[in-house]
């Protein structure tokens, strides 16, 4: 289908090139003063330097070779020289069906292949406030890049191989130290079933990691069994294996009520495999040197403005680091997913590893094709004091505790309510109502800024927040509901138009959103598109029109608005409700 955004285009470049104006392309917004246009074209004011004109000038120029055609209407010069127009009311009608239906499966293909890695979730450890913006943003991204035609891959990358994972072993021995896992001379093989219970294994590395801040022995014994379980002591790898699976099912749990689906559930372990060939690959082609009795790869540039320190790919005792796993994952995406591009969707604290690693994959030349690594960097959540989202005694907030207490929020503004539901009604609305707050408030910043989170403005069903959009969805569904199935002629009057003109920029949401890798600009669009619905609910007398055609047209405007934000907030993974 061709937009209407590149149809004008072609319609005034056209125009310019008649009046003698040479031009590749074509500038066109908004018109600032509704009154005066649907469009306003601004390239006159970029074009007087260059032909030495006045902009107006150069408007009323074109003006005069804007041919009559079925789109544009009421075309006209304002100060200082931009052309404004109208577009015609029986092509925009016949234009928005087209539109609605396209939108619904625009069959866009790129042909590339994408990984998006998010999440960042730690095996054994429950997960925090942290891993929220990652997951929300990455799955968003995830889905815009699926609707705009890549073949996309979702890896919640897990941290499966840190020293929590030698916490819990050691918690596992402390309780149970008779256990075949720590019998060096056990032969046969190990139980099927973890010697723990998911409940058990949620208070087992809080527990050990407390104790061993304030005890130095603990923390030695710690790092020892880390050791043995990275040398592959095979009880401890059989105990490992355990500690994974169950942390996959807390982590796929608590991702699952966030409306978070992973194709992938790899770890830094499963790089393991590439380690000692990118290691030796380094150091045999001479990319490397020896620093301070550490590997090191330089790669700072004569233009930086500020230092980057080497990559270091191995410490002074010879081992491997996080940096080392991170260069290994490279390979292994590369290889094992044949992909083009490689999103890593990351706090703004982790940009120079990032800028290190991947000029580090560039200097050293590993990859059998060009693959584009992106760093998609957020900001922190922070409390409406400014600070990091934190519990009352300074801890870092778990996500279950912000989910609970969302949560209880949103329970309150259902009852407030007052409509007459059943208690499982109410759990519910309420349930899909918190979610929507959480996740929306969380995408609707643009991304690389800080996210400041007020639980009663974001659990609000006024203002740019979740509950107000499920709000207005639920509302046009209503208002489909109380009138019968009707057939009649569809036109747009002048009260119709605003709605009509929201709806088809849809497109440019979304393309912006693809471009810039930020749900935001979905967000700002359905709020958009949600306040233009509600003034024109306000203005029309749909369910009581008279007129067969004037509320045919109506009804179906409002179908077209709550198909277009319920798309908008899947894409967006949030999920909707019929009533409230």
């Amino acid at each position: 289908m061709e937009l209407l955004n590149r149809k004008l285009k072609q319609i005034i470049l056209k125009a310019f090139c008649d009046a003698g104006y040479m031009e590749e392309d074509i500038n066109i917004g908004d018109c600032a003063i509704p009154k005066f246009g649907d469009f306003s074209c601004q390239s006159p004011l970029f074009l007087a330097k260059k032909y030495h004109k006045a902009p107006f000038v150069i408007a009323s120029d074109v003006l005069l070779h804007l041919q009559k055609n079925e789109i544009i209407v009421n075309a006209s010069v304002a100060n200082p020289g931009y052309i404004n127009f109208f577009i015609d009311n029986n092509y925009l009608a016949e234009y928005l069906k087209k539109y609605l239906e396209y939108v619904k499966n625009p069959l866009i293909s790129k042909n590339k292949k994408v990984l998006i890695d998010y999440g960042g979730a730690n095996c054994a450890k429950p997960l925090h406030v942290g891993h929220l913006r990652s997951a929300d943003i990455g799955e968003a991204i995830k889905r815009i890049c699926v609707y705009m035609g890549d073949d996309c891959v979702g890896d919640a990358h897990l941290g499966d191989w840190g020293l929590q994972m030698g916490m819990v072993i050691y918690a596992v021995w402390e309780k149970n130290p008779e256990l075949v896992y720590f019998d060096d001379n056990y032969a046969g093989e190990y139980p099927k079933e973890p010697p723990f219970t998911i409940d058990e294994l949620k208070v087992m590395y809080p527990s050990i990691s407390k104790r061993a801040k304030q005890d130095a022995g603990l923390y030695e014994k710690v790092k020892s069994i880390t050791h043995d379980l990275q040398s592959g002591r095979r009880g401890y790898i059989a105990l490992w294996k355990h500690i994974v699976d169950v942390s996959k099912k807390l982590i796929k749990a608590d991702y699952d009520k966030l409306n978070i689906h992973f194709d992938l559930y790899l770890g830094e372990s499963d790089s393991k495999k590439y380690q000692d060939e990118v290691i030796d690959y380094v150091i045999r082609n001479g990319y490397s040197r020896i620093s301070d009795g550490a590997t090191i790869v330089d790669v700072s540039m004569p233009d930086d403005k500020t230092e980057i320190p080497p990559f270091m790919l191995l410490n002074s005792a010879g081992s491997a680091l996080y940096s080392t796993t991170e260069l290994a994952t490279i390979v292994q995406r590369e290889r094992e997913f044949n992909v083009d591009q490689i999103l890593y969707v990351v706090d703004n604290r982790q940009e120079l590893h990032f800028i290190q690693a991947f000029r580090c994959v560039k200097k050293i030349n590993i990859l059998k094709k060009d693959v584009d690594l992106k760093f998609i960097g957020f900001g922190t959540m922070n409390g409406t004091d400014g600070k990091p989202y934190k519990t009352r005694d300074g801890n870092a907030m778990q996500l279950k505790e912000l989910m609970d207490m969302v949560k209880n929020k949103a329970l309150e503004k259902v009852k407030e309510t007052k409509a007459n539901y059943s208690q499982d009604e109410i759990e519910n609305i309420s349930d899909v109502v918190a979610i929507s707050a959480l996740k929306f408030a969380d995408l609707s910043v643009f991304r690389s800024k800080d996210l400041v989170f007020d639980v009663d403005k974001f659990c609000s069903f006024e203002g740019k927040t979740g509950p107000y959009i499920l709000y207005t969805i639920t509302r046009a569904n209503s208002i489909l509901s109380k009138v019968p199935n009707i057939e009649g002629n569809f036109t747009l009057s002048d009260e119709d138009r605003k709605l009509a003109l929201c709806l088809i920029k849809f497109t440019d949401s979304i393309q912006s959103a693809y471009e810039k890798f930020a749900p935001s600009y979905l967000c700002d669009y359905a709020y958009s598109l949600a306040n233009e619905f509600n003034a024109f609910y306000g203005k029309s007398s749909i369910i009581h029109e008279e007129n067969i055609d004037k509320q045919y047209s109506k009804l179906l405007l409002t179908n077209y608005t709550k198909d277009m934000l319920k798309k908008c907030m899947d894409l967006l993974a949030i999920n909707t409700l019929e009533k409230m």
